[in-house]
Parts: C-alpha cells; structure tokens; sequence
C-alpha cells in the first residue's frame, strides 16, 4: 500500500489548494492532509460538500483515496472537527475528532465528537485520529482492536512539540502493531506565536520511524502488511488485549515515616 502524507501550508481557499496537490501529489493509495488546512474557521455543511467535490479530483489524479485532514464544520449551530474520506466518487466515510484541544482553546469553540472512521481499502483496514485524539491510547487501541492495520493522523502540531508526537507516533505504533502515519501543516504561526514546522511521519510496528522534516511537500511510503505479521506474531499485544483478564488494584495508605 503507497501512502503519501502532504505537508503543507494553510490555503485560503480549496481550489487554492486542490490546484497546488493536483500539480505535486503522485499517484498513491491514500493521501493524509493535515488538521486545518483549510484555516480555522467553521465551514458550513455546503462548504463541507464543495470541498469534497474538489477533492475527489485529487482522488481522481492519484488513483486513490483522500483523507481530508481536520476541517471544523459548523452541523446546525454545532461544530466538530471532521476527517472527510474522499474517493473519486465523493464522501466515502466521515471521522470526528473525539477530544478537542483544552490546550490551545479549541475546546471552546469545538465540540467533541463520537464516532470514529474505520475504512477498508485493497485489504487494509483505515482509522483515523485527528491531532491530539493520537495522545488517547485508548482510541488508538480502540481500532487497533477493530482491525485496523494503519492509523493516520492529520495533525496540527508546534515546533516545539513535534519530538513529542513523533514518540507518542511510535509508541502507539509499537503497541498495537500497526502503522502511524501522520501528515503535519508547515508554514504558520498559532495565535500565541509559536511556529507549525512540518515535522509529518510514518511509524512501523516494529519500532522504525521516518520523518520528513519541515519543507512543504508530500511524501510517500510503500507500507508492508509482512511488517504488521511480524509484530503481531512475535508480540501479541492485541491478542493480550483481547484477552485482558479482571485485573484488581490494591491500594494501601501507609503513614509517613519520620528520620527523627
């Protein structure tokens, strides 16, 4: 499976943007876009629909799939931050960003979401996690537990916290025994100053990491399913999981104990 991560800036517009892939991308599987490449705004449902229809040229120009990235899209009066799956048809499945960002004040203006997108696509099976829904092993394990054999993560994240997600990447890699593959914006600023500088990934199950600094661009990888046999074989985290027996906690209150 060829799946290829764009990291890119913040477009004004989708035909801005739809014009700048349709001149870079090559042909893959599956291309991530990051969170918010569209800006922050709320789109309404219609802007959701157009921004589809443009990027299922994408799809149409690759010769596969596109997750949309993390768009906030105002359903009603509520806003959720969306993953739109788009092939050359249109809107194949839609993804919700579970936990919006406390940190960054996104929770204030975003509510959060309640279901998850879990797709199959030439015998993989697809979830996506939008930026900080990565940071929740229990999501991430979630479909791993469903199936999942890749988990991409469209991804806002600052410089100074992209060592950060690139372990929490590996991490969540290695302990469900799938793929990360994360595509990050480049080329802004948040609203307290601090730079986006890229900083996109794709994590194996077996502990390998390969980064793609802060340039724009996208860039692809050929993922292995042997890869995913292996460490399933050898580790059997997700059977364990499965199998998780009634664990007790024993908790003890033990006084303090004086050097006098």
């Amino acid at each position: 499976m060829r799946v290829a991560v764009a990291q890119v800036r913040r477009f004004g517009t989708v035909a801005e943007a739809v014009r700048w892939l349709l001149a870079t991308a090559q042909p893959a599987d599956l291309l991530v876009l990051p969170e918010y490449w569209l800006g922050t705004r709320a789109l309404s449902e219609a802007d959701l629909r157009a921004v589809v229809e443009e990027l299922s040229k994408v799809a149409s120009a690759i010769g596969g799939y596109v997750v949309g990235g993390g768009i906030a899209v105002d359903f009603g009066g509520v806003v959720k931050n969306v993953c739109p799956v788009v092939g050359p048809g249109g809107l194949e499945a839609l993804g919700e960003k579970i936990f919006p960002s406390n940190a960054t004040g996104e929770r204030i203006r975003v509510s959060g979401g309640s279901r998850l997108a879990l797709f199959e696509l030439g015998g993989w099976t697809v979830g996506c996690l939008i930026c900080v829904d990565l940071l929740y092993p229990e999501l991430a394990r979630r479909l791993a537990l469903e199936g999942a054999d890749l988990i991409v993560n469209p991804a806002s994240v600052t410089a100074d916290r992209v060592e950060l997600w690139r372990a929490v990447g590996l991490a969540r890699a290695f302990e469900n025994s799938l793929y990360v593959a994360a595509a990050l914006g480049t080329g802004y600023r948040y609203a307290d100053g601090r730079p986006a500088e890229g900083g996109s990934f794709i994590a194996t199950p077996n502990g390998a990491l390969v980064e793609y600094g802060r340039g724009e661009g996208i860039y692809a990888m050929e993922l292995d399913k042997r890869e995913i046999e292996h460490a399933r074989s050898r580790r059997r985290y997700l059977e364990d999981a499965k199998a998780m027996p009634t664990v007790l906690v024993e908790r003890r209150h033990l006084p303090r104990v004086s050097l006098i």
